[in-house]
């Protein structure tokens, strides 16, 4: 009896001490645009909880559409990130499609998941916000076009090669009926012309889970109370016997 109860106070204070497991999203080593707060944000728009992010496909200035197409078509659910200079200052801006990216050239709807977002401005538009109804509009898919969503375009990710693009106030996103929302770069109502610096397209998996590890820091309340209470039983035990 006695020894049944000792071993049980020990696994408690094992227990105590030992931390639960959990997922944590990995950021490819190679990624150019995204930080661990971007990933953050990006993570708790999409609502799919801790990710990994594959860097598919980056580009510079004077990088080909064609190029991006070469290695983004027929993927689902990607990231796409740009670096922009709009007056003078660096936004980080882009959009998750949840379809495919084709040459074929024609607007894809229905894709009712996808959003773009500002990363540098903290906040997003979903195809729920916009000027169309049935989330229509959802990305315009052409061979010659770099990253495109939404009617009108919400953003649009520059034709032929990495340099030039804009976003508007009215689309498949934010719609100008909307007071709270404009274009995806400064949120105003007008449509801005931007240059594009880089561009990312990213893969999402989600994260492996995290083995539990014994805790290298100093012990939890928790433990220290069991530790003494294992050692009071034990110094009983002792004098009884």
């Amino acid at each position: 009896m006695k020894n049944k109860f000792l071993k049980a106070a020990v696994a408690a204070v094992i227990l105590s001490a030992t931390s639960t497991s959990a997922n944590a999203g990995v950021i490819d080593p190679s990624s150019v645009l995204l930080n661990d707060a971007g990933a953050t944000m990006l993570e708790n728009w999409y609502g799919q909880g801790d990710l990994d992010w594959n860097s598919i496909w980056y580009g510079t200035t004077g990088a080909s559409a064609e190029s991006w197409h070469s290695t983004v078509n027929g993927i689902a659910n990607t990231f796409s990130i740009f670096n922009i200079t709009y007056n003078g200052a660096t936004y980080l801006i882009g959009g998750f499609n949840s379809g495919v990216w084709s040459d074929y050239g024609y607007y894809v709807d229905g894709l009712s998941n996808n959003f773009i977002f500002n990363l540098t401005s903290n906040f997003y538009h979903t195809t729920a916000n916009g000027y169309w109804s049935n989330h229509q509009y959802t990305i315009y898919s052409v061979r010659d076009y770099l990253p495109t969503f939404g009617g009108g375009h919400d953003l649009f990710g520059g034709s032929g090669y990495i340099g030039n693009g804009y976003s508007h106030f009215v689309g498949s996103y934010n719609g100008s009926w909307d007071v709270s929302k404009g274009n995806i770069v400064d949120q105003s109502k007008q449509l801005v012309s931007f240059r594009v610096n880089a561009l990312e397209t990213f893969t999402v998996s989600a994260a492996a889970p995290v083995a539990p590890v014994a805790p290298v820091s100093a012990p939890s309340t928790m433990a220290i109370f069991a530790l003494g209470l294992v050692g009071l039983i034990a110094r009983r035990f002792a004098k009884k016997s």
